[in-house]
């Protein structure tokens, strides 16, 4: 969990607002939106994420990106799944990503026509929010994404973003790091940290939001993540080196942390990358 300035981080936003007349947001790590200004989304967005199917796909595009810029830690500009551009950068300490900050919901001047046709062809029901989309030049765009960063850069050293029992955390992080490949109990930890379980599992549900075993679970997927973008071994391979003997419950996991398939994770990632 995030301890937040929240009024300064507030008129951070709306200045920047004001000056580009662009929607930005602060998502946690976990991908949940923390702030915004202004707080509604484009009408074309919220319509379509009034359905399942909608917001499924929004919310994974939000994701992607901000995995992305933890893998660069700079500034990345994309396309979501509809076709609007956004642009990502990461919060971080010398050790984690803690936040993101984002903007987005924009259609570049330079391609804004072929988008809205394609945006009406395949939503005819939005076409009219469509209409109202900003639009921006990718020079407005970049220089926007630099701003960002550096926004970014002034919420770390202003300590306006600071993770709760930050010093706590970052030491379980590394034990679990260490021993990503191998079993992970509570009784390890609480010898390594010479605490009692009653202070341990205290610790997960004040900090992590979540249960020890969910919280190393996160881990080891995290870390198969990273082995999928950025090595070629198999993915049984990858499952015994995060932890799971077994490469088939490795998947049941990797999915429903995930949301889709080790493979098609790669695959997807590749292909955003290619």
């Amino acid at each position: 969990m995030l301890r937040l300035n929240t009024e300064s981080l507030y008129s951070v936003l709306r200045d920047f607002h004001t000056l580009t007349k662009i929607r930005i947001v602060i998502f946690d790590a976990a991908f949940r939106e923390l702030l915004a200004y202004p707080t509604d989304r484009e009408q074309f967005c919220t319509q379509l994420r009034r359905t399942s199917e909608g917001n499924a796909a929004c919310e994974k595009s939000d994701m992607q990106g901000c995995r992305t810029c933890a893998k660069t830690k700079e500034a990345v500009i994309y396309r979501c799944h509809a076709g609007l551009t956004e642009a990502v950068v990461p919060i971080r300490d010398s050790h984690n990503v803690l936040a993101y900050v984002m903007f987005g919901q924009i259609l570049t001047r330079e391609t804004c026509e072929s988008t809205k046709a394609d945006l009406k062809a395949r939503f005819p029901e939005l076409a009219e929010a469509a209409e109202a989309l900003p639009i921006r030049s990718a020079e407005e765009l970049g220089a926007a994404a630099t701003v960002l960063q550096a926004i970014g850069s002034f919420m770390m050293s202003n300590r306006w973003v600071t993770p709760m029992g930050s010093d706590l955390i970052r030491q379980l992080d590394h034990y679990i790091d260490d021993h990503i490949d191998q079993s992970i109990r509570a009784k390890d930890i609480c010898a390594a940290f010479r605490m009692g379980r009653t202070r341990l599992y205290g610790l997960c549900a004040d900090h992590l939001g979540c249960g020890l075993a969910e919280y190393v679970r996160k881990r080891r997927i995290q870390y198969a993540e990273k082995l999928l973008i950025e090595t070629k071994l198999p993915i049984t391979e990858i499952a015994y080196r995060t932890g799971f003997s077994d490469h088939n419950h490795f998947g049941r996991v990797f999915r429903s942390i995930v949301g889709c398939s080790a493979r098609q994770y790669r695959n997807e990632q590749h292909e955003r990358d290619a």
